[in-house]
């Protein structure tokens, strides 16, 4: 019956993707048009709703578990999220705003509402309203005797008083926040291990009522406070519905098409070094985009027809922390997907410094419905272990903002708001625990040593909020526990009282579990001062596990003992090598990276042979201290470019990276560069660069040598790029010809962009013929990086010394669109006039590519060659546009719109962006991440840049898509038919 039923679905699917293609009575724009916005779907009938018995039947769940029907109609109506308070009761909200809102001048339509199941048979049977009248109020918690309601520009506090299930306190803790929409707005609290609580989507001018009468100005991130101090502040990452503690404290959270996010670096931590630049202090946990599947049994009607079979409603994104099931199951993150009717299982493993997801069950979903109306939004682990599953239950979910008007205007968008469903959800043959409410601060203890997740946190905030330091003693006593979340939780909750010791540290540092090793790092960061805590992280910096490893170096950044310094060369020594594990290591660094340095060079085994990470370690830590400026650090590292021994390698990499951080110093003498401060040195300096200079003269002589090894050569090339160009032209002309290897002409041009100096253009446009099909594109970007250079191009095409199409379409597109009106016109003649702005008439012309026989093998070349630089398909490419994996998913005629016409939509995170630097090079792409000091730009074939804010002179965002209109110049029909057969026959 399942095997008929998926069958039965992807034929479903199968036809409406189809259909498209075989209505030859359409025009190719209006055939696409249908499959765009909702218009695929709109007008197919729509099944009436199922009755709850019907609509449990419809369920198919992973074998080895059982679902069943907790509450329905008219008890609860529209759940989208759950909690249970200290007595066990279970309390759902109702959103009854979504997503319209009231209609008029009514009351708003959101409510929380109290269920019970009073005679104890496993279904509710009784409602209370507990509150209601509340505008957009989406989630809650448990908190202080009440509940914690994230409610569209507040985070409020309710509270029953006096027993009769309707609360009559109603206070505003934190008052606000700017809502995107009705999905994206404060929300979900949730209590932290480390006693914080931390809510979604924390943007706006932000007012506690700690401080009323001042405000702070938080970005758009998630945010959190701390419930005793009421201090506040923004957290990295920016989840959407969904935020989640699992039985270890790790927080996930999710978007649309992320269904599993974590924060990897806070902004404390970052703020801690502002010369240091980490493009990504978040990452995705599981496959997200293209890569997140799904398997639907019916078809999914979302805006975008090609997120079919992938996440793109994900939400309620939730770690189960019960007791039950086997210990795959109490390593679940499970993720909401209402589009798809259904909700995903992952299992997360921690182990490793980055944590990863994969799925349970590899082509099917943890819990998946025929029924259309079925709508789950969020999940909770409750009291007895059992998982809860709020179920919306309506017709449509979609926004009316995503839709095209005329589309949003024909549906009913309050059809199920009368209606709603919350499952439970166990392991079969599991056998639940009745809880029994906690009535004193001893029995909340008793609640940490529970084997239950939910009732262990419940036993921390309780003691927390009550700050029962009376029970300092027996907390204690739980330190020895065989249980680790048990020992865990003992130590987060003598943090949360304030009666946290040195010896607590100690003893947790030698834990044999490591999370409790890395809880005793994290927390000993405030402790440095005491030499037992010191002596307990050096020892931890040999810690078998690199998060342990990862933490000690987080928490030795208050600490500028010698000591501190050794141990976090150490970690370097060992770790560095690891991208991710540096960008933690560096906030530690911000006045000792050059101490780090010195370091590491001073071990030969470190310097005896470089590699990748060794190279890019030694780039950064430099990098750091040329953005510090500080001369006397500056001193330090120019003489130790003048010691002993012949490696050139980390010389290189050091003097490339003080030249790359130099133009980010922001301090009293002003701009700087390092030619600028080899030729006009500080007194300080000048002792010490001549032994730079030396430096220079030597890898001069490797970079002409033949008979050294290229990657010495590559290594002293990259010095040019900071020697003062007169003196560097001859060398390199002779390093581009064609005699030098790629590896070498590669290098070549590297280090002419980072010199920066207009005569460079020249050089690479003599030496054009001889240079290689690989190194031609890094040529060509070149180039066309600053006008002047752009006008010399372009002359050279005019008088036939270079060929026209050496030019992608984008950048012939971006030459034919230039501000400059001497270079659009002589664009213009080169490239045989503008592009037509009529891309209807342009997908109309190629209408008779959808009927062509073609080849999809052929189409994977055209893909290489015009699409592979900005996309990826199956992991083939590169992601700086959207990823096509899921592309198959949509018609052929929506494709083929899609190339013609990009510009008809771009998504914002896709929006380009134009940087002109204060030394007049161009970098276009987007932008990935950006901090108060720099912007990380992500441009073709999956390069970045980091560009510091002092090296900006104009950033200018596009309204246009990064993928040019134009297409059609370079593709011939039957090109576009083998193409179009390769995105959708794969």
């Amino acid at each position: 019956m399942m095997r008929f039923v998926m069958t039965l679905a992807a034929l479903l699917v199968a036809s409406a993707v189809q259909s498209a293609e075989q209505d030859k009575a359409k025009s190719a724009l209006e055939a696409i048009e249908s499959n765009r916005g909702g218009r695929h779907w709109v007008e197919q009938e729509t099944a009436p709703p199922k009755s709850p018995a019907d609509s449990l039947n419809a369920i198919q769940i992973e074998p080895g578990y059982q679902i069943s029907l907790f509450a329905a109609e008219p008890l609860v109506r529209d759940p989208v999220a759950i909690c249970f308070d200290k007595h066990g009761d279970m309390y759902a909200v109702e959103y009854g705003d979504y997503p319209i809102g009231r209609e008029d001048e009514g009351d708003p339509l959101s409510k929380i509402v109290m269920l019970e199941d009073s005679d104890g048979d496993g279904v509710a049977d009784r409602r209370h309203v507990f509150a209601d009248k509340l505008d957009f109020a989406h989630s809650m918690m448990a908190y202080k005797g009440g509940l914690l309601v994230g409610a569209k520009t507040k985070v409020l506090f309710l509270k029953d008083t006096d027993g009769d299930h309707v609360a009559d306190v109603q206070e505003t803790l934190f008052h606000g926040f700017t809502p995107a929409h009705p999905q994206m707005q404060i929300g979900n609290p949730r209590w932290g291990i480390d006693n914080w609580v931390y809510l979604n989507y924390g943007p706006g001018k932000v007012t506690s009522k700690a401080d009323p009468d001042s405000s702070i100005d938080l970005p758009r991130k998630d945010f959190r406070f701390h419930p005793q101090t009421m201090e506040f502040e923004a957290d990295s990452g920016m989840g959407q519905f969904g935020n989640t503690v699992d039985r270890w404290g790790h927080r996930f959270y999710c978007t649309n098409r992320n269904p599993i996010i974590t924060t990897f670096l806070a902004p404390s931590v970052l703020a801690r070094n502002p010369f240091h630049i980490v493009s990504a202090p978040y990452y995705d946990v599981a496959p997200s985009g293209g890569q997140s599947q799904v398997f639907p049994l019916v078809a999914m009607k979302s805006n975008y027809l090609s997120h079919a079979g992938t996440h793109t409603s994900a939400c309620g994104t939730t770690a189960y922390t019960g007791d039950l099931g086997d210990e795959s199951f109490r390593n679940s993150v499970f993720v909401c997907e209402p589009i798809g009717h259904l909700v995903t299982r992952s299992i997360v493993d921690t182990d490793s410094l980055k944590f990863t997801a994969k799925r349970a069950q590899q082509k099917s979903d943890f819990v998946a419905s025929a029924d259309t109306w079925f709508r789950p939004s969020s999940l909770a682990t409750g009291p007895d272990g059992a998982l809860y599953l709020a179920d919306m239950y309506r017709l449509w979910v979609e926004h009316p903002k995503f839709l095209p008007p005329e589309i949003a205007a024909k549906l009913d968008w309050r059809a199920g708001d009368d209606r709603g469903r919350i499952y439970r959800i166990v392991p079969a043959g599991s056998n639940t625990r009745p809880f029994t409410p906690p009535q004193s601060d001893a029995d909340c203890v008793d609640l940490l040593a529970d084997g239950n997740g939910w009732r262990q946190f419940l036993g921390q905030r309780l003691l927390v909020e009550q700050q029962a330091t009376d029970q300092t003693a027996r907390v204690r006593s739980l330190l020895t526990s065989q249980s680790p979340t048990t020992r865990l939780h003992a130590l987060w909750t003598l943090d949360g009282l304030s009666a946290l010791t040195p010896s607590d540290i100690r003893q947790m540092s030698s834990d044999a579990n490591v999370h409790c090793r890395v809880a005793a790092a994290t927390l000993a960061g405030d402790m440095t001062d005491d030499d037992t805590v010191q002596d307990a992280l050096n020892s931890l910096a040999g810690d078998p596990s690199p998060r342990v490893r990862f933490q000690v170096a987080l928490s030795l950044a208050a600490n500028d003992s010698p000591q501190a310094t050794a141990t976090l060369t150490q970690l370097a020594r060992r770790d560095g090598h690891d991208s991710a594990f540096a960008d933690g290591l560096l906030t530690s660094l911000r006045q000792r990276s050059g101490a780090v340095l010195v370091g590491l060079i001073a071990d030969g085994s470190f310097r005896e042979q470089g590699n990748a990470g060794k190279l890019e370690l030694v780039r950064r830590l430099a990098a750091i201290v040329g953005a510090r400026g500080d001369q006397t650090e500056l001193r330090t590292v120019f003489e130790l470019l003048g010691s002993d021994g012949d490696e050139n390698w980390w010389r290189a990499a050091a003097i490339a990276g003080i030249g790359d951080g130099l133009p980010r110093y922001r301090g009293e003498r002003g701009r700087m560069t390092l030619p600028s401060l080899i030729a006009k040195p500080p007194a300080e300096l000048s002792d010490s660069i001549v032994a730079l200079k030396a430096v220079f003269d030597r890898s001069g002589d490797i970079a002409l040598d033949p008979e050294q090894a290229v990657a010495d050569r590559v290594a002293a090339i990259e010095l040019m790029a900071y020697q003062p160009f007169d003196a560097a032209t001859i060398m390199f002309a002779e390093l581009l010809s064609s005699e030098q290897p790629v590896q070498i002409q590669s290098a070549c041009l590297e280090a002419l962009q980072r010199n920066g100096s207009a005569g460079a253009a020249q050089i690479v446009l003599d030496r054009w013929p001889e240079l290689g099909p690989s190194v031609r594109g890094t040529a060509i970007a070149f180039l066309l990086r600053r006008t002047e250079s752009t006008r010399l191009t372009l002359d050279a095409m005019s008088e036939g010394k270079m060929n026209p199409s050496a030019l992608s379409i984008d950048q012939r597109v971006r030459l034919l669109k230039h501000s400059d009106e001497q270079l659009r016109d002589q664009a213009t003649k080169l490239f045989g006039g503008v592009v037509s702005p009529n891309r209807q008439k342009v997908a109309k012309d190629y209408e008779s590519a959808l009927a062509m026989s073609a080849d999809a093998a052929h189409g994977k070349q055209v893909f290489t060659r015009v699409c592979a630089s900005c996309h990826r398909i199956s992991g083939e490419g590169h992601e700086t546009g959207p990823d096509l994996t899921d592309v198959r998913n949509r018609s052929k005629p929506a494709l083929l719109y899609d190339i013609l016409d990009p510009n008809a939509k771009v998504e914002p995170r896709f929006t380009s962006y134009s940087i002109l630097t204060a030394e007049g090079s161009v970098f276009t792409g987007l932008i990935e991440s950006e901090t108060s000091e720099a912007v990380i730009l992500k441009m073709a074939e999956g390069k970045t840049k980091a560009i510091g804010r002092a090296e900006i002179d104009q950033m200018k965002a596009s309204d246009v898509s990064l993928m040019p209109e134009g297409i059609e110049k370079d593709i011939t029909l039957q090109q576009m038919a083998d193409l179009l057969a390769f995105l959708k026959d794969r």
